[in-house]
């Protein structure tokens, strides 16, 4: 079928059966073709790699072979836009190869707690960086033509209940911090499609949130593209489409075609609406149908897989003990041996594996002993307390011969798929115990040591005293082993800084609260308090700072200059929108008001490096509520041993604004504000005082809401004052109870009223338990707790949705009449219903 052609002809060429159809997938990836009406197109997962599975796939870990990049946790440590564009273009070619219209990412959900199961999937706490480089990526593999599916459109923060929990955010945090990300990228790069997530936004679900999908991002924003439902999260189907969501994946069985039929003869969906969400499935079917099949490169993909990785990996201390020149060293870890390249869940990729860094120092000459130390993820609980005494002491005899023989020691620690993954939080930032144990006696004999760290999220140090370096390679994947050799032997000189902030504990964490409860209710207290926001302004130390990042070499900042001590910023909504060929706060394209900020920046060391140089905007002493500092536009400098570069940055109103909930517009209050150029969120090189003209803003938040200025009775962010924050009445989410289960609950939430529901519950999840033990997996496998969180936290409505079906309808109305206690209706429906 020629691109060419008209939508509204091929819509009017189609029944109202056919349009119902359109609106669901074909198994699990594909759109229908209209009774071959329409080319089909598939999607596939794909963050940071190509996640296709082909027929008899259905194991979430089996898929064809594609390149594994370092996920998004990793990739936004380069903060280079640059970088995410070669992935993005890589991943693209495969999709192309591969016959794959849309790929499923980027994942660029803000990270509100640091424990998040899914955080590798995303980029950062900070919305400028996320929609940055969430634009980047969606820029380059479009311009393949290749489709994208930013996601989790939005506010899905924690995996804990991630299918029904109800993110209750005040306007202000959802406009600046949850939203802003997904508005810079849309604005900007306007992705094909977006993925709507599970949960309920302030009291709706986001597939039927008419204010969040239709008012904003469409009427608001201007998105263009179709909106499609994370796999089973469109529940009470007619009301989605009302809403304006698109597609609905996967299919369904006929579950939800025959839903919007007869919503149809009931009057309550109009074929009008119908056709609106139709018009958007037919645009992308023939915008990535039909695509020219060609070959990709995989060797030159590992290449620059490579590259990223090297360019990601973050120098978190360095006592001058790196980088290492070839010699006689020590290796003490299991995850030397077996690098954990990626997180586990749907984005986990069917890699080639590259050589581990112990191949690869050894081929740089390097002589190397090596002791595992502790047991592998997949083994720990199979391992006796003996094997792990043994492995242990061996460890300890290494490290103890290290220290007489002034040998250099790597240790190799981190985050494992046990501890973090998706379907699952921690609930703590401690390293694995297993891991522990083994470290704190390494250090009874041993305290020059060199520690390489994993994860896709911060963790806890607590032997950070006893490190004489650090180099965190977070999820670098499948080129791990290689990138970390060119680091650790100086072949390549780190110039990753973190995308997050590493605070020293749980406890310091400002949503702690109220995040991964096991409750329906999720009230996002903290309000625009996320991540260094909060660190900063409410002066709470960190372990590393947002933007730390250590070097080789070093670097000068001088001669900064500022285009005008005064500033107009009086066109900050305006402003907000503006589109042009860079992107985030950083775009100034269409700007009427421009504040240009220029410095020399030099390199004064003895090796060639690179600098994320980072822009912040200290905000006036005001008593409403805003973060001290914010930031608010960045960018990469590389720069030879000696070389001298003048940078230049932009900014414009938005640089300076908040969202003023009353007049529904950014507005920028007048004041001084305080640019600083910095190489990290405290560390500030220059700075110079401007005064703004904007609006004339009060607003006085310290007398109505005091715990958000300082705790009040040792508690702060109080329910009390975020009620008040919040405005209006709180969603009720109160548990249900006999009378008021529905299909839209969950079999966990039927579990606790009901003992034939949980019954039901108990043989499900033992099921899939016991089905994958047949395959080798235990219960802490990340595939397993999906599965088991898939079935008993989803509404009871998606998991007939996920089995298309095969969850019979019938069986779970039954099951909401016994919940409720209603026995003569459910045995009418298991008699009489379909």
């Amino acid at each position: 079928m020629d691109k060419n052609t008209n939508v509204k002809e091929i819509l009017n060429g189609l029944t109202l059966k056919e349009k119902i159809r359109l609106l669901n997938g074909v198994g699990g990836w594909y759109t229908s073709d209209a009774n071959g009406k329409l080319p089909k197109i598939m999607m596939t997962d794909g963050p940071h790699g190509l996640r296709k599975q082909g027929a008899g796939q259905v194991d979430i870990n089996d898929s064809i072979p594609s390149t594994c990049f370092p996920t998004a946790s990793c990739v936004a440590n380069s903060w280079d836009l640059n970088l995410i564009k070669e992935m993005a273009g890589a991943i693209a070619d495969q999709a192309l190869q591969e016959e794959v219209g849309i790929v499923l990412g980027c994942g660029m959900n803000i990270k509100r707690s640091p424990m998040c199961g899914r955080n590798f999937e995303y980029f950062s706490e900070d919305p400028l960086l996320a929609g940055s480089l969430a634009t980047a990526y969606v820029d380059a593999m479009q311009k393949r033509n290749v489709g994208t599916s930013i996601k989790h459109f939005a506010c899905n923060n924690q995996e804990t209940r991630r299918q029904s929990s109800d993110s209750i955010v005040d306007e202000r945090a959802l406009r600046e911090i949850y939203l802003r990300p997904f508005e810079i990228a849309v604005r900007n790069a306007q992705p094909s499609t977006i993925m709507a997530s599970y949960n309920k936004i302030n009291g709706k679900y986001t597939c039927q949130n008419k204010k969040i999908i239709k008012d904003i991002l469409r009427d608001e924003w201007g998105f263009k593209g179709a909106l499609i439902s994370d796999w089973g999260a469109a529940v009470d189907f007619p009301a989605c489409i009302k809403a304006g969501l698109n597609l609905a994946m996967p299919d369904s069985g006929g579950y939800q075609p025959g839903q919007l039929e007869k919503a149809f003869k009931r009057g309550e969906i109009t074929e009008e609406e119908i056709d609106r969400a139709c018009e958007k499935v037919i645009e992308i079917v023939l915008r990535f149908a039909n695509n020219q099949k060609i070959k990709a490169d995989y060797k030159k993909a590992h290449l620059t897989a490579k590259k990223i990785a090297e360019n990601s990996a973050v120098l978190l201390k360095n006592d001058g003990a790196l980088p290492l020149k070839p010699q006689k060293i020590i290796i003490l870890g299991q995850m030397a041996e077996d690098m954990r390249i990626q997180g586990g869940g749907s984005s986990h990729i069917n890699a080639t594996q590259g050589p581990n860094v112990i191949e690869c120092l050894k081929n740089k000459g390097f002589e190397i002993e090596y002791e595992p130390a502790y047991p592998a993820d997949d083994k720990v609980e199979s391992t006796s307390d003996q094997e792990r005494k043994a492995l242990a002491e061996k460890a300890v005899a290494l490290a103890k011969k290290g220290a007489e023989e002034n040998i250099p020691i790597l240790l190799f620690c981190g985050l494992t798929n046990r501890t973090e993954g998706e379907g699952f939080d921690r609930h703590d930032m401690a390293l694995p115990d297993e891991q522990l144990k083994v470290i704190n006696k390494i250090f009874t004999v041993n305290t020059k040591v060199i520690a390489v760290t994993f994860g896709g999220s911060p963790f806890a140090l607590p032997f950070y005293d006893d490190l004489s370096a650090i180099l965190h390679m977070a999820l670098a994947g499948e080129s791990c082993g290689e990138a970390c050799a060119a680091l650790l032997s100086g072949e390549v000189n780190p110039g990753g800084k973190l995308s997050e902030s590493f605070p020293y504990s749980e406890r310091d964490v400002p949503s702690r609260a109220t995040w991964g409860k096991e409750e329906s209710a999720i009230e996002y207290r903290e309000s625009i308090f996320t991540g260094y926001r909060y660190y900063d302004t409410f002066k709470v130390p960190v372990r590393f700072d947002f933007g730390f990042g250590l070097s080789y070499t070093s670097f000068e900042y001088s001669n900064l200059k500022v285009s005008a001590s005064d500033f107009d910023a009086s066109d900050a909504n305006e402003a907000i929108g503006n589109v042009g060929a860079s992107c985030g706060y950083g775009d100034t394209a269409n700007a009427k008001n421009k504040l240009t900020v220029t410095f020399s920046l030099k390199n004064t060391g003895k090796f060639a490096g690179s600098e994320v140089v980072q822009l912040y905007v200290k905000n006036p002493e005001c008593d409403y509520l805003r973060a001290n500092k914010e930031l608010r536009a960045f960018t990469k400098v590389f720069l030879e041993a000696g070389e001298e570069k003048e940078v230049s940055l932009e900014l414009d109103a938005k640089a300076f604004s908040l969202f003023d909930v009353e007049s529904k517009k950014y507005i920028a209050p007048s004041g001084v504000y305080e640019i600083q150029i910095a190489a990290s969120l405290s560390d500030v090189k220059l700075s110079e005082k401007i005064t703004v003209k904007g609006i004339d803003y009060k607003a006085n938040d310290k007398e109505r809401l005091p715990s958000y200025f300082n705790a009040v009775d040792g508690e702060i962010f109080r329910h009390k004052d975020f009620a008040s924050l919040y405005k209006e009445p709180l969603p009720d989410d109160s548990a249900p109870v006999p009378g008021t289960f529905t299909i839209y609950n969950s079999l966990a939430e039927g579990a606790t009223i009901s003992k034939y529901c949980k019954k039901q519950l108990d043989k499900i999840v033992n099921g899939i338990i016991e089905d994958n033990k047949k395959m080798g997996r235990n219960e802490n496998d990340p595939a397993v707790k999906i599965a088991v969180c898939g079935m008993s936290e989803n509404p009871i409505e998606s998991i007939i949705l996920l089995t298309a079906c095969k969850f019979k309808p019938k069986f779970a109305r039954a099951l909401v009449h016994l919940v409720n206690r209603r026995f003569l209706a459910a045995c009418r429906e298991l008699i009489f219903g379909r």
